[in-house]
């Protein structure tokens, strides 16, 4: 994924920089989200072999780019998930995963619920 397309996918003119700085650290945050969160999917056998791209499935970019705009708006949030003005009113949600369930609903083709683990990292052996 590029900084173009996430660019596209945000509503942000490509001729825009202003921003490029953020939002390149914030997609390589969120191709690393993918990747942790999206078990399913290698990785390196997307890298395309003449070009050295990454190339990802439509619904990971989709995912990333929710994820970058849950990142862009959770410091102005910070965990509020729903709130009323007239009766001041707000709730709050201290699950970070909240947040991120939108990109999620986008990367649950490519993830697994069972989660194996070494017993020797389990037990510390």
């Amino acid at each position: 994924m590029t900084l173009a397309e996430l660019k596209a996918l945000l509503g942000i003119p490509v001729e825009d920089t202003s921003q490029d700085m953020k939002l390149s650290m914030l997609l390589e945050s969120g191709i690393l989200a993918a990747q942790s969160y999206c078990d399913k999917l290698d990785f390196l056998t997307l890298v395309d072999a003449e070009t050295g791209l990454l190339v990802l499935p439509a619904a990971v970019k989709l995912g990333i780019s929710e994820w970058v705009k849950a990142n862009q708006t959770m410091s102005a949030r910070q965990g509020v998930t729903s709130e009323s003005i007239g009766g001041l009113s707000q709730s709050f949600s201290g699950d970070g995963t909240v947040i991120y369930a939108t990109a999620q609903k986008h990367w649950a083709p490519y993830h697994s619920d069972v989660l194996f683990m070494p017993v020797r990292r389990r037990y510390g052996r």
